[in-house]
This record gives C-alpha cells, structure tokens and sequence, in this order.
C-alpha cells in the first residue's frame, strides 16, 4: 500500500518549518519510531536549508509511506551541486552525503521533466496504515 502527499511552499527559511510539520503529522498517523521521525525530518531540514541546493523559488516536497519505507523527494534542486556533496565525504567534514548516510538508507539525484530532485528513502518496520487500528 502507498500513500503519497505533495507540499509546495516558498524557499524561505520560515516556510521549510511547515514541511517539517507535515512530516511529523505523517508519521504520527503512521506509527513511526520517534527515532525514524527525527530522522526523517533532519534529513529533511538539512535539504531545505542548506546552501542552494533548491533551485526554484517555490520547493515541492513530495513524501511517500511504503509498507517498509517512507520516500521525500525534494525538488527541483541544483542536480550536479546536490550530486556532489553526496558523493564527497571527507573524514573531518560533515557534508551533505555523510550527514543523510546517518539519516536515511538511500539519498540520489532524480532527473524529471521539471528539474533534478533529490530522492531519500527512510526504512521503517511496522507502518501501520493511516485509518487502521491494528
């Protein structure tokens, strides 16, 4: 089963509190660890308000709860800058690529029709679907 939001806010800092938000809802109705949740929404924050990786002034989030995983994709971001920061990781520096290694199991750049997007997918066991009391 998946269940998929999208959120457009503007790129400005105090916009990127209400993507949070959203995520935080969604886990909630989902059960998630508050572990996996702080995950989540770090992983998320980091993309949002780090330095140009958004390349449009309007920044669409889009979060997909999997039966094993919960995917973001944020776009559109600078694809090559993005592609970049996820492959350097030095030892002494806390790059992009090194934080979202701690945060989620899998981080990518997306080519679509609109941009380059970044793609994270978070594994969670036990997502109980939204609505259901078991």
């Amino acid at each position: 089963m998946t269940q998929a939001i999208e959120l457009r806010i503007p790129n400005e800092r105090p916009f990127h509190g209400v993507a949070r938000l959203v995520v935080g809802g969604l886990a909630a109705r989902h059960n998630l660890s508050y572990e996996a949740l702080e995950d989540v929404q770090l992983a998320l924050v980091t993309v949002l308000e780090g330095e140009g990786y958004a390349s449009a002034d309007e920044v669409r989030v889009q979060l997909d709860v999997r039966d094993d995983a919960i995917g973001i994709a944020i776009g559109p971001v600078h694809g090559d800058a993005v592609r970049r920061e996820l492959e350097e990781s030095s030892d002494g520096d806390l790059g992009l690529g090194r934080l979202l290694g701690t945060l989620v199991e899998d981080a990518g750049v997306e080519a679509r029709e609109d941009g380059d997007w970044l793609q994270l997918s978070k594994r969670v066991r036990g997502i109980k679907a939204a609505g259901t009391n078991a």
